[in-house]
């Protein structure tokens, strides 16, 4: 059917243009009568004036059009140009569906409305994916895969033969367009008890699966109502919230001081270097050596002098009880120890320092999707390596990162590319550690969930087996106020990687939580709801290795 119809358009098109020829070709002849002035006089002025004025508007629109890269101009264009909403507003574009494929976990649809309208696009789990999905309205534009998956969600991509079966109708006929619909590896029933679990939070949630790097959860909050930017109102409410920021996407975009999450990569560092000490930690903590020094104390030291106590140290710890009790003077000496060149080498092959490299085989979809990369920056003397090698001093990290780090651990020291679509096969992005090494951390991580004294002991439950790691951020910010003082307020970032379960991990998380206090009372719980949900839906139905 689509032959013919091409056969019989093109027939069309080339009796139009023998009809058009011809009658060129008489105008041309009859020219020089028509624009003769002795012959015409005040009609032949006429028609030179018409020319000549349309000869200048069409020598202004070229030159803006072909000589002039001008942003406001071309937003102008796409923003008064009703043709392309026009074709979209008409089109049924594709679905997209959750890891599962099913209609009833459906990320983004299509809603009947009254018979006389069309259809609407509908996102069922509302706020929980709109980082994600984005959205795509005619005078706010385009965002999230709504922007970047456009062309195949119209059915206008040539990718594989069930596309170009779609191509020629949805880009030219038009008759009853539909787009391709495409399936996320987002787990619908994970990616919703993430969001709800993260309640009045600010920050973001990740959960991969480390075998294989599929993201299952990407959340950012507070978010916004993808119906709400279609509404003047609520869209003047969203972009001018400057203390929430809801159209920033905190999993990809938001860098955080990692904390004492990053002393899992310390500990692998170490461990790769034939590193185990077993070093007194005293209340006076760990001075590096140098100049410019200042002196790296456990948390417990101001813990106990806010309760009218005297710390007097940890005593005798070796690497997994340091870990376990989390402790700020060992693994600030523990990174002095193994050096800045080992240090950066290993946090780079963890994925700092480089543009995430995702799991993507589609043209559309290359340099588009943006997370901001991690730093580990150089350190210039041991008193910044000794700050950096526990999450503070210039380290930064998004949350995505956080979770690829505990997914590498998980996966035996195999960092896999993450990966957003589901019929695509997985891809290695480094071998980070060996194997033994990763043995090892995981026995570490796990002590912190389940061993006396661990800080990620509200991780403990019946369902699953975690392995993890609390982070707590201290961030420091000046306020000014009207009168023109200022005050210095300190809140602390919450911060929790793991992966569950520990004989066979089917899924790693990283939660970041702003200002909400410690790791293992503020961002723990977050992951324990969805790993409870993750439980329930048989993610863990497997016999041990």
């Amino acid at each position: 059917m689509l032959l013919v119809l091409i056969i019989l358009k093109f027939l069309i098109l080339g009796v139009i243009a023998i009809f058009v020829v011809r009658i060129f070709i008489s105008t041309i002849q009859h020219l020089r009568g028509i624009f003769s002035f002795a012959k015409r006089g005040e009609i032949s002025v006429v028609i030179w004036v018409f020319v000549l004025a349309f000869a200048a508007l069409l020598s202004y629109q070229s030159y803006w059009q072909l000589f002039i890269n001008n942003e406001y101009f071309t937003e102008t264009r796409n923003l008064h140009d009703p043709r392309p909403w026009i074709v979209e507003a008409t089109t049924q574009k594709g679905k997209i569906y959750d890891r599962h494929h099913t209609d009833s976990l459906m990320l983004a649809g299509y809603r009947q409305t009254t018979t006389d309208m069309l259809p609407r696009r509908y996102y069922p789990l509302g706020e929980a994916t709109s980082h994600l999905l984005g959205y795509s309205d005619v005078e706010r534009g385009k965002a999230g895969l709504e922007k970047f998956y456009f062309d195949r969600l119209m059915g206008w991509t040539r990718f594989d033969d069930e596309e170009k079966s779609n191509y020629l109708n949805n880009k030219y006929f038009r008759i009853k367009p539909i787009g391709n619909d495409i399936t996320l590896t987002i787990d619908y029933e994970l990616q919703k008890c993430a969001y709800e679990a993260f309640g009045d939070n600010k920050g973001a949630v990740v959960a991969i699966e480390p075998s294989t790097g599929d993201i299952l959860v990407l959340v950012s909050a507070p978010s916004y109502h993808p119906d709400s930017v279609k509404v003047d109102k609520a869209w003047r409410n969203i972009v001018t919230d400057e203390t929430n920021q809801r159209l920033y996407n905190r999993a990809l975009w938001g860098r955080y001081p990692p904390g004492s999450t990053f002393k899992t990569i310390v500990a692998s560092a170490a461990l790769e270097a034939g590193l185990d000490p077993l070093w007194e930690i005293g209340a006076d903590g760990y001075l590096p050596p140098g100049v410019s020094r200042k002196r790296v104390y456990d948390h417990e030291r101001a813990s106990y002098r806010d309760h009218g106590r005297i710390w007097h140290g940890h005593g005798k710890l070796d690497m997994t009880q340091a870990l376990v009790k989390s402790s700020n003077a060992y693994f600030a000496r523990l990174g002095v120890s193994v050096g800045d060149s080992l240090m950066h080498d290993i946090a780079w092959r963890f994925g700092f320092n480089q543009p995430v490299d995702w799991n993507i085989i589609r043209p559309e979809l290359k340099d588009k999707i943006v997370a901001y990369k991690s730093s580990f920056p150089p350190t210039v003397n041991a008193h910044e390596l000794a700050w950096s090698c526990i999450g503070q001093e210039k380290v930064l990290a998004t949350p995505l990162e956080l979770a690829l780090v505990a997914a590498t651990i998980a996966n035996n020291g195999v960092l896999m590319k993450p990966r957003l679509e589901f019929n695509q096969e997985p891809q290695m992005w480094h071998e980070v550690i060996s194997e033994e090494t990763a043995g090892k951390v995981q026995a570490m991580m796990r002590e912190v969930v389940w061993g006396k004294g661990g800080t990620a002991w509200r991780m403990r439950m019946k369902e699953v087996e975690v392995a993890g790691k609390t982070g707590t951020a201290e961030l420091t910010r000046i306020i000014k106020h009207d009168d023109g003082t200022t005050e210095r307020v300190i809140s602390n970032n919450a911060l929790f990687i793991s992966f569950a379960p520990v004989d066979d991990p089917k899924i790693a998380i990283a939660v970041v939580a702003e200002g909400a206090g410690y790791g293992g009372a503020a961002a723990a719980p977050v992951a324990k709801e969805i790993y409870l949900k993750a439980y329930k839906s048989g993610y863990f139905n497997h016999a041990p290795k």
